[in-house]
């Protein structure tokens, strides 16, 4: 069993020998994460589509110009008399051309195509937001799974650590072994706790390797990359503000509150919209005639007439007067539902803080604890292993030790982890992601 655990450790020693490793920052962690995210990539796209929607609106406010051009054979003409017998076939050219230039002006539609342009600029805005939104969303993945490798990373050196003192723990019971002092039974436990040691930093080995494929595949990185968080980062000092001021960061910056309030804004434009369809419409028309042959005379003129003129229209829709109730009552509703929508953000805002405040000051306090759980869990090892050699204890009472301060170092690495983790957390509630 020892000889294949060997084994492995080295074929995972070579692999890794083997691998490329890119040591990879937050900073750049994030910058790669907003370049290559396919989530991010259609939001842009998104984003651009309501861009276009807007100049589209725009350019309704300019004239409709319509340029036809028609050709045609033109058939003989054959004339009949009431009782349809046949007098004459007049002459009539072969051919018929007709070239016109029309132009159109919309001069007053109650408001609807300046509060049209207003209601596509504001989609543009949304749009923006929600780009913001997902933006900070991919961000919280990639912080989760980064913190993740990070506290492989640090599980590592801690079994790394243990299966270095156990393989030494293991040499002095060998010593003690052969002096008659202890059975092979001493022996033969010290070996299974240095195997199962070892088969949990190859588990972890994995852990760090498909941790960091899934990262490279998100960031467009090269999957066969081993990633390696920057080390400096778990200790970073971390400065936490009162929880009053993460609330009024969410009331100015949280996404979700920010689409809320256009939505209340794009309502009250949609309901100018509808009153709109009530009010007439005013135009101006404008256009140029060619055409050839003159119809409008017998016999029939092979001749080009040109002719044009300037035409006010005013069209009133009466019919809009059926579905006027229904339609303004739902603009209305609509109103008082993005409110109300924007209230509930509000609430949600303060208590997702309120929670992720509480959870940070508890992971945090949870790492003070786990500190001095860890020195304990040493000092009680140390005393532990020196009643053994001397004698004073037995294996089971020494290994015990040994779990208790490999689980607390375990522990502590997961709660400082945590505790970075519960920060962005906070920084996402508040909109600061």
């Amino acid at each position: 069993m020892k000889s294949k655990i060997a084994l492995i450790l080295c074929l995972t020693v070579l692999v890794s020998k083997a691998q490329n490793v890119y040591n990879l920052s937050v900073d750049e962690l994030f910058r790669l994460g907003m370049e290559n995210s396919t989530k991010i990539k259609v939001s842009q796209i998104k984003s651009d589509v309501y861009e276009e929607k807007e100049a589209l609106a725009k350019i309704k406010k300019l004239p409709t110009i319509d340029l036809s051009v028609s050709q045609g054979y033109v058939g003989p003409v054959s004339i009949y008399d009431k009782n349809l017998s046949y007098l004459e076939r007049p002459y009539m050219p072969d051919w018929q051309q007709n070239y016109s230039l029309e132009l159109s002006q919309p001069v007053y539609q109650g408001g609807r195509i300046k509060n049209s342009v207003k209601s596509a600029s504001i989609e543009k805005e949304i749009a923006g937001l929600d780009l913001e939104r997902d933006k900070a969303d991919v961000k919280l993945v990639l912080i989760r799974n980064y913190l993740e490798l990070f506290k492989s990373y640090k599980q590592k050196e801690v079994f790394l650590e243990n299966i270095k003192e156990a393989k030494k723990r293991l040499n002095d019971i060998k010593n003690l072994k052969k002096e008659g002092i202890v059975t092979n039974n001493d022996v033969l436990r010290s070996q299974i706790v240095v195997s199962n040691y070892e088969l949990a930093l190859e588990e972890i080995e994995g852990d760090i390797a498909i941790i960091s494929q899934q990262l490279d595949v998100v960031l467009g990185l090269d999957e066969n990359q081993i990633i390696v968080p920057d080390s400096a980062f778990l200790g970073r000092e971390i400065l936490v503000e009162p929880e009053e001021y993460y609330v009024q960061q969410g009331y100015e910056q949280f996404p979700e509150l920010k689409i809320s309030r256009f939505n209340i804004e794009k309502a009250k434009v949609d309901e100018k919209i509808v009153k709109s369809k009530y009010l007439p419409m005013l135009s101006v028309y404008a256009g140029n005639t060619l055409l050839r042959p003159i119809t409008n005379v017998v016999p029939v003129e092979d001749l080009y007439m040109n002719s044009w003129g300037i035409t006010i229209g005013l069209s009133y829709r009466l019919s809009s007067w059926f579905d006027h109730k229904h339609a303004l009552n739902e603009a209305k509703y609509n109103i008082d539902f993005q409110e109300n929508m924007r209230e509930q953000t509000e609430q949600n805002i303060r208590i997702n803080v309120r929670s992720a405040y509480i959870k940070h000051k508890e992971a945090l306090n949870r790492v003070e604890v786990l500190k001095q759980t860890v020195e304990q869990a040493k000092d009680n090892y140390r005393i532990v292993n020196n009643k053994y050699f001397n004698q004073l204890s037995i294996l089971t009472d020494l290994l015990d030790a040994s779990s208790v301060q490999l689980n607390s170092e375990l522990e502590l690495t997961s709660a400082r982890v945590n505790s970075l983790y519960t920060y962005y957390l906070l920084l996402n509630a508040s909109g600061n992601l």
